[in-house]
């Protein structure tokens, strides 16, 4: 994907906002509300940011395997009949990948859907386990777009560093 549009905008961080409130109902209606590729990009990515921000709030500094393979038998627990969508082994490798633990052998789902569920319901039982209060959300919300931000410049220098014009 090209990065270099990417942009966090403020209609990404109240899509977010809204999102992490009222919960996947508000999934559809803030995808639809997209108007461009790189809105709805923005907005990805800024959901990405918070799922990693919130698992490393939750596993790190510490963490072992067997935590996070409880963690999310215990989500699909949780979920009852929403557990289908969940899959295990994406949601284990996703957590895995953002504390920096081995990831699974054969690298874990690559579908997107499996991969954007699992991260989806992921971020949401995570930031339900936090239990903000409003200030708590914002600072949340706040911590996870500076980490957007950062993780953006990133993939925009590792696109301008392996270009061809980078290489002349």
């Amino acid at each position: 994907m090209d990065y270099s549009a990417v942009a966090i905008r403020e209609e990404n961080i109240l899509a977010l906002r809204s999102f992490l409130q009222e919960g996947p109902q508000a999934w559809e209606e803030l995808l639809s509300g997209m108007q461009t590729d790189e809105a709805a990009a923005g907005y990805m990515s800024l959901v990405y940011g918070a799922f990693c921000v919130a698992v490393r709030r939750r596993f790190s500094p510490k963490y072992t395997v067997g935590e996070i393979v409880r963690f999310v038998a215990e989500l699909r627990m949780a979920t009852e009949e929403d557990a289908e969508p969940i899959n295990a082994l994406a949601a284990e490798d996703m957590i895995r990948r953002v504390v920096g633990a081995p990831p699974l052998r054969d690298g874990g789902p690559d579908d997107v859907t499996t991969v954007l569920y699992a991260e989806v319901f992921v971020l949401l039982s995570l930031v339900a386990e936090a239990q903000f209060d409003r200030a708590g959300l914002e600072q949340f919300i706040e911590e996870a777009t500076a980490y957007t931000e950062m993780w953006l410049a990133a993939r925009r220098a590792e696109a301008s560093a392996s270009s061809p014009s980078a290489n002349l």
